[in-house]
Parts: C-alpha cells; structure tokens; sequence
C-alpha cells in the first residue's frame, strides 16, 4: 500500500466550507454499534495512535466551532445517541499514525502487511 492519510472532511452541501470545519471524527469504540446509523454500512475500521493534546472532545470542539443550533441538531441525530464519546482532530492523519486496520466484516487485519 502507498502511504495514505485519512483525509479531513465535513458533510455539507456547502461546495467549500471553511477550513476549521474539515475535521476527522474519532471514537474510542471499538464496536460497530458505536458508528452513527449514516455510517452503518461501513466495513473497515482504521485504528489509529494521535497524540493526547491534539484530539478535542467533540462537544467542547462543536461549541466552540459550530453555531449553537447546528451543534444541537448534530447531537440529536447524529453519533449513535453518544456524541460523549466522539473526538475531532483538525487535521488529516497520515499512515504513519495507523496502527491497525481491520475488515470488520470478516474480521481480518488488513493492515499493517505480515
């Protein structure tokens, strides 16, 4: 595999939304049931090693980041019903810091290579 990053992105229908909101969502869950019912057809699991001070919970990042009404219709419906327990990183995570990636279907690693 070439090195790869995991890109920042946000979902809007804006063409070009400002920077500070390209972000990478992150969660400590480990288990499928934690993606948000928009994500639930997703097959690969990236696990990745970020240092501490870099990663922002996501409701503090949302209210400081994010319109009050934008972050409240976000935690209604979006997250699984646990936006607690989700993290935003502003920036793009490069292969370097991948520590597995597994086909959650199988499951089988499908990286690091053996």
């Amino acid at each position: 595999m070439a090195d790869a990053e995991i890109k920042t992105t946000w979902p809007t229908d804006s063409e070009d939304p400002p920077e500070v909101l390209r972000t990478v969502h992150l969660t400590a869950d480990p288990g499928p049931a934690s993606l948000p019912a928009s994500f639930s057809d997703r097959t690969v699991r990236i696990t990745v090693e970020i240092p501490e001070p870099e990663v922002q919970r996501w409701h503090a990042w949302a209210g400081t980041k994010l319109p009050a009404q934008t972050a409240q219709v976000l935690t209604a419906t979006r997250f699984g019903g646990r936006p607690d327990e989700w993290f935003v990183l502003e920036r793009a995570i490069p292969q370097a810091e991948w520590v597995s990636v597994i086909d959650m279907r199988v499951p089988m690693a499908l990286w690091p290579p053996e």
